[in-house]
Parts: C-alpha cells; structure tokens; sequence
C-alpha cells in the first residue's frame, strides 16, 4: 500500500528531489519549471482544500510555507560551495521559489501573509549569501588566470 504523505512532507519531498544532483538536471530551465509548478500545485492544493474557509486555509498554507522554509535551508545548506554550477543552480531555484510565493502574497484567499513574507525574506538572505559566494569565487578565479597569463 503507498504511504499518504502530509502537504508538509509533500513539500520537503519535493524541494530535496530538486536540490539533490542540481548540477546534473538537463535541461535545467525544464527541470526548473516543473520544480516550481509541482510547489505551486501543492500550495495552491491546500487553499482550495478549504475554500470556504479562509482562515483554516491560511493556517495549512502558513504550516507548508514554514516546511518550505525548513526544506530550502536544508537544502542550502546541502550545496557544495566548491561547485560553481551548484551554487549558480540553487540561486535560480531560490528566486523562482521565492517569486511563486511572492504570487501568494497578493491571493485573496491568503488572510495571513506574515509567514509568507517572512520566508521570502529568509530565501531573499539565502539568495544574497550564495550570490555573494558566486561573486568571491568568480573572483578568486580571475585572479588565477591572471597569474598565470590565461
């Protein structure tokens, strides 16, 4: 019998399918895409769960975006920074994740949007971190070629 897995879990699943072997998705746009139209599907699953009630909705979508969250920090924190493609991947994938749930903001089944916008800002610190690193290493590797001439 297959097991029924919780929105939460479903997420989490979801996010560590993507971020596990980033560098090897081909072609990534595609990979990227479905990526985010399955977390959309899920989320978007959960407000029309309760479509009556909107603040039961907002509870169930808050609980999935915190899982989300916890997913992406995992999954960062599961990045090689050595790998360049990685970390060029994972930006990426963290603001299309980061514009999906931005989307939610203005969706007026969504009564509190303070966790929303509170992992935004979290995947918006992420973003800026490995951003940050892709900078430093790019540059460090400038340096070398010149060293040497190439």
């Amino acid at each position: 019998m297959d097991k029924v897995y919780s929105i939460e879990d479903s997420i989490t699943m979801i996010v560590e399918d993507f971020f596990k072997d980033i560098d090897k998705k081909e072609p990534f746009n595609t990979e990227l895409s479905q990526y985010v139209f399955m977390l959309k599907s899920k989320l978007l699953q959960i407000l029309s769960q309760f479509s009556g009630d909107y603040d039961m909705g907002s509870k169930s979508l808050n609980s999935a975006v915190e899982a989300l969250g916890r997913a992406l920090e995992n999954a960062v924190n599961g990045i090689d920074l050595q790998q360049e493609k990685q970390l060029e991947r994972a930006v990426k994938a963290l603001e299309s994740t980061n514009q999906l749930l931005k989307e939610f903001l203005y969706d007026p089944r969504v009564k509190d949007k303070e966790t929303i916008s509170l992992i935004t800002g979290k995947i918006g610190d992420m973003v800026e971190k490995l951003g940050y690193e892709i900078r430093r290493r790019s540059g460090f590797i400038k340096r070398i070629k010149r060293l040497f001439g190439i």
